[in-house]
């Protein structure tokens, strides 16, 4: 499970390192490479695993990234820096698959960690957040001009924590498991609000968990 050490996410450490070298991003094609390959059969090879050339996968749910990720290994490609996904992301379900050799149960999925609702992030003393950096929900149809953020924030809170988010938030020691984290945003659908970023939805990357057929009637 991810501990407090351990809420900083995966993109946020790529970024972290690119600010510490002071380089930027280069193009994802440019990273990989094969043996007699060209720039042209890179990029013929991402399409195959799903990434739209000229697009970027962090706009996608991490699962995705790594099974992309996995598709390009599998193909015969090395990262040029040596990255491999599945060193910091272990309790990713696709890397949990590829360790065990085999696809993950229901119950499995369910039971690992969910980090991308901050909502559930535990707060680490002194790391200089607080509770309404937390919020990752607002009430469906509010404003989102920032001058209507903290009315929203203040709306919302109460909701966050009769929905099972902790109280306050990032008083909690863990993030919450793939299931708990569908069960609490399933609520909040129920009470009539919708998250500030698509991204925290459980039900993107993993449809198949428990309660998300509902969620995605609720959230059209």
């Amino acid at each position: 499970m991810f501990r407090k050490s351990q809420i900083i996410t995966l993109p946020a450490l790529i970024a972290l390192s690119l600010l510490l070298t002071g380089c930027p991003p280069s193009a994802e094609f440019t990273r990989w490479q094969r043996t007699s390959t060209t720039t042209d059969g890179v990029r013929a090879a991402m399409e195959e695993c799903g990434e739209p050339v000229g697009s970027s996968m962090m706009h996608y749910p991490i699962n995705e990234r790594v099974r992309h990720f996995q598709c390009m290994q599998r193909l015969g490609f090395k990262r040029k820096d040596g990255f491999e996904y599945c060193e910091l992301a272990k309790d990713i379900p696709a890397c949990v698959e590829e360790k065990n050799g085999h696809p993950l149960s229901l119950a499995q999925l369910e039971a690992l960690p969910y980090g991308e609702d901050k909502g559930f992030y535990p707060i680490k003393p002194d790391s200089g957040r607080y509770e309404s950096m937390q919020v990752t929900w607002r009430k469906a149809g509010a404003s989102r001009h920032f001058s209507a953020e903290l009315a929203n924030d203040q709306e919302t809170l109460p909701v966050m924590y009769a929905c099972g988010y902790p109280k306050p938030l990032g008083s909690n020691l863990e993030v919450a498991s793939i299931g708990r984290t569908a069960q609490a945003q399933r609520c909040m659908l129920d009470h009539g609000f919708e998250p500030k970023e698509d991204m925290v939805l459980v039900c993107r990357p993993y449809p198949q968990v428990t309660g998300c057929e509902r969620n995605a009637e609720n959230s059209r």
